[in-house]
């Protein structure tokens, strides 16, 4: 029986998504959660907290100087206990991965010269998104880290295929080049390298390509105490691709700190970054590249880095904008101190979320979560807003903006402190413990003040899944009686449960479909017999829901479904989902003792009539990464991540 504390880090590493689309092996996945660990107890020892429900205004820094004490202040306020680099802090928090509503699915029926084609899956409609494969109809196009065995220190190629089924060939390859700022620096100390390249992410717009590379830097006086993680920088290509085989740089750009997204409305590109590991023990005022946010070599000016008051962490977030045109210009820049990994983006606001961990000191009962608003005006970045409430978000869908308003489901871990827990089992002095968790629903005005919440929708419970619509949201918890509940935000004064539908196992996923017909994708509750389940829920009538349909697969044990929604394809004219998944199969090794990886992608056609039915099954004869499936034309591209060439696609007939 796990102890409060136990189950403390457990719930704390369950809030954090890895960013990558891998599948690792057991022995990884253990090693990761030590790092997970880690960085869950560096959390909080460097971060405080705070309680309530309330919004702020949004405060300027002055000066760099206060930039450089708030950081100080760090060490200060933790008795100058060390600050060691949290390398599991790439990972992203409650968030990205980032958002809500009815995400859609990219398609377009344009002149003779493009196919019909059915892409990634989209968060909100005409927002574009970012992926390592993307497809414009016309090409598929594939970021591709390692090429060869020999070839990690290089930087990642470019693969432009032209899709005609079977005939599908490489026409293009071509390598990113060494990025430089605009005074024609690398953006490294004079004695410092690249130490690695990381492949982001591409987005095309129009006859504009744009590629996107994560560096990490190799820093002189730092070599040889391996203290890296703060010389990380985002690099972003625009390509002219209107002689597709001769592609033209247009400009490249440098941005401080990891890639979180790229994001697009209207020919105006959003890109966010994080500085995770600002290096507060080592830094000096004089060296500001460390801690001042910085695009193209240039410091941010003070009147656009924010320093909210309960700024927590040692890391800061970034967002610049730019006008995809032959001459990309930028438009606008922010920063603000803290991780504000949480991204989600509509045509009219961009929001960055973050977890406010409890402050131990000051026996504060529950974590909370803060969400900044920018205003979008044509690519102007106007920061109006700011709300922080109780509770962390299970993921991005958690929140989701209709009309002037904003839904928010949280849970909350309240904490109980020595006084609380004497005599507990497992009670140990100057510790604090999980009392409870319940998990909360709110709505917030356009001035994001709340109208209403409603508190313990569910006590307890983990959330797993959360899907908000026009006036029904859906939470998928697990923990107890692993329910689908509905919440009613038709009256955004008064919310309330309509109803609980307990269920084996748990949906991580939701995604609505047409005939009041919600799919769900997630997994059995059977740890030693785990497998990946899709299931159809009637919701037709809400205050009365049931499971339609559902299917076990067998030979899928893990996906990436829970962490990237863009790894599910949808087909809503045709009524089609897929996915890809991986298990481990002995059959597939010479030697018995250690299981490899079968990779299958797998299509479902979704109705009243057929339920669910399943279409393909397809093995993916690759390692274990992720994989993407898209529709172009009259075929199905089954593509994974980080392998290219044809020879590494499964393409099949569509429909």
């Amino acid at each position: 029986m796990m102890n409060g504390t136990e189950r403390l880090i457990g719930l704390r590493m369950r809030k954090v998504t890895l960013r990558k689309r891998h599948w690792k092996k057991p022995a990884r996945i253990a090693g990761g959660c030590v790092w997970f660990v880690l960085a869950v107890l560096l959390c909080r020892i460097f971060l405080g907290g705070t309680d309530g429900c309330y919004t702020n205004s949004i405060t300027h820094v002055d000066s760099y100087r206060q930039i450089y004490q708030y950081y100080m202040g760090l060490l200060e306020k933790q008795d100058k206990i060390v600050l060691k680099d949290s390398d599991a802090m790439n990972a992203k928090m409650g968030g990205e991965n980032t958002s809500g509503g009815d995400v859609q699915y990219a398609t377009a029926s344009v002149d003779s010269n493009v196919q019909t084609y059915v892409s990634i899956n989209q968060r909100e409609t005409g927002v574009g998104e970012a992926d390592a494969i993307i497809t414009d109809g016309q090409y598929i196009y594939e970021l591709v880290q390692k090429e060869t065995e020999n070839d990690w220190g290089d930087p990642p190629c470019i693969h432009i295929l032209k899709p005609e089924g079977k005939q599908t060939k490489e026409i293009l390859k071509f390598k990113l080049p060494i990025p430089k700022n605009e005074n024609g620096s690398t953006g490294l100390s004079s004695d410092a390298k690249w130490l690695s390249y990381r492949t982001a992410a591409l987005y095309v717009y129009q006859d504009i390509l744009v590629v996107a590379e994560e560096l990490h830097g190799l820093a002189g006086e730092e070599e040889l105490q391996g203290t890296v993680k703060w010389d990380v920088k985002t690099a972003v290509y625009f390509y002219d691709i209107s002689d597709i085989r001769h592609p033209k740089e247009l400009r490249h750009i440098l941005q401080n700190g990891s890639y979180n997204t790229l994001r697009e409305y209207q020919g105006v590109l959003y890109l966010v970054t994080q500085n995770w590991d600002v290096p507060v023990t080592a830094m000096k005022e004089k060296n500001k590249e460390r801690y001042v946010p910085w695009l193209d070599g240039k410091f941010l000016e003070t009147d656009n880095i924010i320093l909210p008051e309960d700024a927590q962490g040692n890391a800061y977030t970034m967002v610049s904008t730019w006008k995809l045109q032959k001459d990309v210009k930028k438009i606008n820049t922010k920063a603000v101190i803290g991780l504000y990994a949480g991204v989600y983006m509509t045509e009219n606001n961009l929001y960055l979320s973050t977890t406010l961990y409890a402050d131990i000191a000051q026996q504060e009962k529950n974590d909370s979560s803060r969400i900044l608003r920018f205003k979008l005006d044509g690519g102007k970045l106007v920061e109006n807003k700011t709300v922080v409430m109780p509770g962390s978000f299970a993921n991005s869908f958690a929140i989701q903006e209709r009309k002037d308003m904003l839904y928010v489901v949280t849970e909350i871990i309240h904490y109980a402190y020595e006084q609380d827990a004497k005599g507990e089992e497992g009670y140990e002095s100057g510790q604090n413990y999980v009392s409870n968790t319940e998990i909360c629903a709110y709505v917030f005005d356009d001035a994001l003040e709340m109208i209403s919440k409603c508190g313990n929708i569910a006590e307890n419970e983990d959330v797993k899944a959360v899907r908000l619509l026009e006036d029904v949201g859906y939470v998928v918890s697990y923990q107890q009686t692993d329910p689908l509940i509905s919440i009613d935000f038709s009256d955004p004064k008064e919310l309330k449960v309509m109803d609980e539908l307990k269920m084996p196992g748990f949906s991580t996923y939701l995604h609505p479909v047409k005939d009041n017909l919600l799919l769900g994708i997630g997994t059995t509750d059977d740890t030693q017999n785990q497998h990946i389940k899709i299931a159809l829920y009637d919701i037709s009538d809400n205050e009365n829901l049931h499971i339609f349909d559902e299917k076990l697969i067998e030979d899928m044990e893990n996906s990436n479904v829970e962490y990237d929604y863009k790894g599910v394809f949808i087909d809503g004219d045709n009524s089609i989902v897929g996915f890809g998944g991986m298990t481990y199969d002995e059959k597939y090794l010479d030697d018995p003792e250690e299981k490899a990886y079968r990779n299958t992608y797998v299509l479902y056609r979704y109705s009243r009539e057929g339920k669910l039915e399943s279409i393909g099954d397809y093995e993916v004869k690759t390692g274990s990464s992720g994989m993407v499936g898209m529709r172009i034309g009259s075929w199905f591209y089954i593509i994974p991540y980080g392998h290219a060439g044809v020879s590494d696609m499964v393409i099949v007939p569509y429909l």
